[in-house]
């Protein structure tokens, strides 16, 4: 049974005529008649009596009228709620999230979109950089905020920005006292750079015998500061893991080791807080991209998104 079918055939119960409904939906009367013939065979039983003018449903045709109708009507509204979504005036966007990255980014971004799009509903998945990557191969996430490396060669993604790693150190650590000046200058403030663009600051190694403090395993920047440990020469000491950045700055403001921390993620709001500083040599940054699934067509409020970001964090 086909869609046309049922058009058709609802068309001729409302004309009661086979000529008016072929007018109407523009094909040839003997074509349109063709197919209602097709339709009562696939249904085993006439729909119409013909030896009326005009001419008359059977039983079967009125039992089957009301049923006919409601799929037209089911298709229609099918038909809206798409073009709803391509119009991004309904619809909804999964976007997954690190949690020490979200709620630095995308307060401002999600706002942004709202305001654009306030009929598309936004949900937030907040998990570790592995989960994050099982709910983007699953399909269970439109867009998810991540760092590269990407952990599946089934994904693809948009890069939105670069940012420099930070040493954060006791206040009453040795190396804070003299990183004072360094630790003054705002966040995004340039550094004294050499010929080969290392920046001033101390290196990581100056720390290698000191007690670490590290996200949980599953998350991607753990992986990240024990890869910068490596390339200088030493395994870290890990005295705690944990899921939270904030809970690892708070363990070092009181002095229980030492650890890496985002630019943007650096908290100074504490009360002692932790001192900031760059490393030595060749900055060490992290970037932090846009990604899902290589293989799914990406919905259009997700498009929407994506230019979005493009436009808030232009490359």
């Amino acid at each position: 049974m086909e869609l046309h079918h049922i058009r058709y055939f609802v068309s001729v119960a409302r004309h009661r005529n086979f000529t008016r409904a072929a007018a109407e939906n523009m094909v040839a009367q003997p074509s349109l008649s063709q197919q209602i013939r097709r339709l009562e065979e696939e249904l085993g039983t006439p729909l119409f009596d013909r030896s009326h003018s005009p001419v008359r449903l059977t039983d079967a045709g009125e039992a089957f009228l009301p049923h006919a109708e409601a799929i037209l009507r089911q298709v229609e509204a099918a038909r809206a709620a798409v073009e709803e979504r391509l119009g991004l005036r309904a619809g909804r966007l999964v976007l997954g999230s690190l949690p020490m990255t979200g709620s630095r980014l995308l307060p401002r971004a999600i706002t942004a979109y709202r305001e654009r799009y306030p009929g598309v509903q936004v949900i937030l998945r907040e998990e570790s950089t592995r989960r994050l990557t099982e709910l983007a191969l699953a399909g269970e996430t439109d867009l998810t905020l991540t760092t590269l490396p990407l952990g599946s060669p089934d994904l693809t993604a948009q890069p939105l920005l670069t940012e420099p790693i930070l040493l954060a150190l006791p206040p009453d650590h040795p190396h804070a006292a003299c990183a004072g000046q360094r630790e003054a200058a705002p966040p995004d403030a340039a550094r004294p750079a050499d010929a080969h663009g290392a920046h001033a600051g101390i290196p990581l190694s100056a720390v290698a015998d000191e007690p670490f403090l590290i996200m949980k395993p599953g998350y991607g920047f753990r992986d990240l500061v024990l890869a910068a440990c490596h390339a200088a020469g030493f395994a870290p000491r890990v005295a705690f893991e944990s899921a939270q950045i904030e809970t690892l700055q708070a363990m070092v403001a009181a002095g229980l080791g030492v650890t890496l921390v985002p630019q943007m993620a650096a908290e100074r709001s504490l009360h002692p807080s932790p001192v900031f500083v760059p490393l030595a040599g060749r900055p060490l940054t992290r970037t932090l991209a846009l990604a899902w699934h290589r293989g799914r067509p990406l919905p259009p409020s997700a498009e929407a998104f994506l230019q979005l970001a493009s436009e808030l964090w232009p490359s």
